[in-house]
């Protein structure tokens, strides 16, 4: 694979006076050792630490989607190398796209990084080994970790498994199954000493999605669909439930009474105050970003038409005072733009050479803030076929 040519940017983007914020100091291609130069590479994610980079590849051909873990190895500034690049799922058995033919690519998505007992960082995937007829072929999805030593299946169920999500301590991963007809939030508990799996949520006529841990690891936010309305909702007590046999159902929280629209996957603020989230109302079809305050109260829209990210929600700064998101503005390339939390002070472009932006992930080295993204080529670029990722080093500015 050629290396892409190096990016800088030291343009600082528009500043309104009256802010803070972030500038954008640099920007460079993300180095994806090993991969084709044909594909598009998206939804990237770090582990806590920074030290392992997963994304998603789809190939050329468009039949394959695959989830990638890979080494991060940084260098100064915004450069960043995925070293040592391979399939989180081992290439073995049918492509069930492929629906019979001979492939030895499995189907994966959704990663979610976690720790172990020693602090390693590990994997989970929602990801194919099994084709289930119901009528016609459906893809089967499973939850599949991949962690220092070994690689295993952690479920095997014939409906989908999907959106796992591993708590703050890596002890329990949350996920979203399909096993019971509509959808339901399940644990899996990674030092039960009975069955690892436990139902969360009892809703019969409904479906739950999209689990995101609180930072404390004792509450979950999550998307429940009811008809035609997705509402916000809030389990607490998740810890005290855990391993306790005949306990009641834990009881959701509506943090969006009255929505009559559709909310998408939400996130909690590092501090742990705020649950961000899209959302669009009955009459639009834009999503726009929201926060509301995690013990509930008032909705607060942030950022008209914002561009949801493909895995995962909102992205939040360390700081807990803004996000990172992308606007939804294909006229101008979908910039990334400053999104802060404070009422009163306006969302702020972050001016980058690329276009086409999405699914920023954010993580701290040093004193900047390093946003790895995925995008459709560079302005002025000949070749925009493929999207590759990128990263921006964000540097905080004062007020003024």
């Amino acid at each position: 694979m050629t290396r892409a040519p190096l990016l800088l940017l030291l343009a600082a983007a528009w500043v309104n006076p009256a802010a803070a914020g972030y500038r954008v100091a640099q920007v460079q291609p993300v180095a994806l050792d090993g991969m084709p130069a044909e594909g598009h590479a998206a939804a990237p994610q770090l582990s806590r630490d920074g030290q392992r980079l997963s994304f998603e590849f789809t190939g050329a051909g468009g039949d394959t989607l695959e989830v990638y873990v890979a080494r991060a190895e940084w260098g100064t500034g915004a450069g960043l190398r995925a070293v040592e690049s391979e399939p989180a799922v081992p290439r073995s058995g049918p492509d069930p796209f492929r629906l019979g033919g001979t492939s030895d690519r499995a189907v994966s998505e959704g990663a979610s990084w976690g720790a172990d007992p020693r602090g390693r960082p590990r994997l989970a995937v929602a990801a194919t080994r099994s084709v289930v007829a119901k009528g016609a072929t459906q893809v089967s999805f499973d939850l599949y970790l991949v962690e220092a030593g070994r690689r295993r299946f952690l479920t095997d169920h014939p409906d989908n498994d999907a959106h796992p999500a591993f708590s703050p301590d890596g002890e329990v991963l949350a996920f979203s199954s399909g096993r019971t007809g509509q959808g339901d939030l399940y644990l899996y508990h990674f030092f039960a000493a009975a069955d690892p799996q436990l139902r969360l949520t009892q809703e019969a006529a409904g479906s739950e999605l999209y689990p995101a841990w609180h930072p404390s690891g004792d509450s979950l936010a999550y998307v429940g669909h009811l008809g035609t309305e997705a509402h916000l909702y809030v389990l607490g007590g998740v810890k005290g439930f855990l391993g306790a046999s005949g306990k009641p159902p834990l009881r959701p929280r509506d943090l969006t009474p009255g929505w009559k629209g559709t909310c998408l996957a939400p996130s909690y603020s590092p501090d742990g105050r705020w649950v961000a989230f899209y959302a669009r109302d009955t009459a639009s079809q834009r999503a726009d970003l929201y926060v509301v305050p995690a013990e509930g109260g008032p909705l607060r829209k942030l950022l008209e038409g914002g561009l949801p990210e493909t895995r995962g929600g909102p992205r939040w700064a360390p700081g807990s005072d803004g996000l990172v998101a992308v606007l939804d503005d294909a006229p101008r390339f979908n910039p990334l733009t400053w999104v802060p939390l404070t009422p009163g002070q306006a969302p702020r472009e972050l001016t980058v050479p690329t276009q086409l932006n999405a699914d920023p992930v954010l993580v701290e080295r040093g004193d900047a803030l390093v946003a790895v993204y995925s995008a459709q080529g560079t302005q002025g670029a000949s070749e925009k076929r493929w999207r590759r990722l990128y990263a921006a080093v964000l540097q905080r500015e004062a007020a003024r």
